[in-house]
């Protein structure tokens, strides 16, 4: 046996696992296809305060690119709410750079990372994952985390899952620019965004990061309109592709021999399409149980199911309000959608909102969506946007 856990998958996900078996002592070789961890970056890069905390990662300068404390939200037809609290909110950072201080923890801890090696396939023996193999290499293991992404491409291929909803296309790009250092903006439309929205994160008060998913079209096309809308004809880099998940978590995720994390398991914000966070936490959950495993070996579905139990105990009901709530914006009309802003405005709701905001949690969004839907201004204004039959819905999925 070459290792006790192979890692495929050199992100946030895959590295947290590894650190939380290697921490316990057991060999784990972590395999990234890439010749250096983080690169390409697809991410927008935006982590809240408290998430970066919450998966055990000092902020740091050499990742941390800029701080924000509030947003703008625009409607189709361009009115805006903005949203701002007092304390910093959420990192803007570098993606490839946080990588790479993960990839340092886990190799800190024991783990073993190798780089620019790609897995071709699962190996299975009696049903159970016993490893991966690629071009001229097979590596065994007692069980495999699978952290590959949202292709899920070695998963389907052993026939342990199928895709689901298919990921939206997004892009990302650096343009120089004057914008508010400590706001974020976020677009919604359907000619700026199809199906989710666009944004711009700033890095500085003269630099943004700016980008959008689509569910249809070309989204390099869409980008170039939403830049030319938004600040002229501006020059800016190239964009980065990249897919973007939306669906919510896998129908399971562990198997013999077998966890899927990150976004191979659909760990992902439903309503952002962040996936860091609870991304990374669910991972951790993870790695607590391959060590059970490891521990008393067993590697069959008995031990390794108490993955899902942990992550749906934890998150499982974050997800469902979040798949709720891009759910009714999937469904709610460019009209629909500026009658809500239009609404909002006219009740005076904005000092409200921010109240909710600054109580509220950027990653584990249920209890914000409760207090919101118990506010009965808030009620009227959704009841505009999203129609009455959509709002108990929602209301029903958080027990209103």
């Amino acid at each position: 046996m070459d290792s006790d856990a192979l890692v495929i998958g050199a992100g946030p996900s895959g590295l947290l696992a590894a650190k939380t078996i290697a921490s316990r002592g057991f060999s784990v070789r972590i395999l990234e296809e890439h010749a250096k961890v983080g690169v390409p970056s697809h991410c927008a890069g935006l982590i809240s305060v408290e998430g970066l905390k919450r998966i055990g990662v000092e902020a740091s300068g050499s990742f941390v690119q800029n701080t924000i404390t509030g947003g703008r939200i625009y409607s189709p037809d361009g009115q805006y709410v903005e949203i701002k609290d007092r304390r910093p909110r959420a990192h803007v950072i570098d993606r490839t750079a946080l990588d790479q201080r993960l990839a340092e923890l886990a190799v800190d801890v024991g783990a073993e990372l190798t780089t620019g090696v790609r897995a071709e396939r699962l190996t299975l023996s009696d049903g159970c994952v016993t490893g991966a193999s690629g071009a001229g290499w097979v590596e065994e293991a007692r069980l495999v985390i699978d952290a590959e992404g949202p292709s899920r491409r070695l998963a389907r291929e052993a026939g342990v899952i199928n895709n689901g909803r298919a990921p939206l296309l997004g892009v990302n790009t650096e343009i120089g620019c004057d914008v508010d250092a400590d706001i974020v903006e976020v677009w919604f439309g359907e000619e700026t965004a199809p199906g989710f929205f666009a944004w711009v994160i700033p890095t500085s008060g003269n630099q943004a990061r700016v980008g959008l998913a689509t569910k249809s079209g070309d989204p390099t096309k869409f980008l170039a309109g939403f830049v030319k809308k938004r600040f002229g004809d501006t020059k800016y880099l190239p964009p980065r592709a990249g897919q973007v998940l939306v669906e919510g978590p896998v129908n399971k995720s562990s198997f013999p021999g077998l966890l899927l994390v990150g976004d191979a398991a659909g760990h992902v914000k439903p309503t952002t399409g962040g996936g860091v966070v609870l991304g990374g936490l669910c991972a951790i959950e993870a790695g607590k149980t391959a060590v059970k495993a490891l521990e008393t070996g067993d590697t069959s579905t008995k031990t390794l199911g108490e993955y899902d139990e942990a992550w749906r105990r934890l998150y499982g009901s974050e997800f469902r309000s979040m798949q709720t709530l891009r759910s009714l914006a999937d469904r709610v009309s460019d009209a629909r959608m500026n009658r809500f802003f239009r609404v909002f405005r006219d009740a005076g709701l904005g000092d409200r909102v921010n109240e909710l905001v600054a109580e509220g949690d950027m990653d584990l969004q249920e209890g914000v969506i409760r207090r919101a839907l118990s506010e009965p201004g808030i009620m009227k204004a959704a009841i505009g946007g999203l129609g009455r039959l959509a709002l108990a819905e929602l209301r029903g999925l958080v027990n209103l």
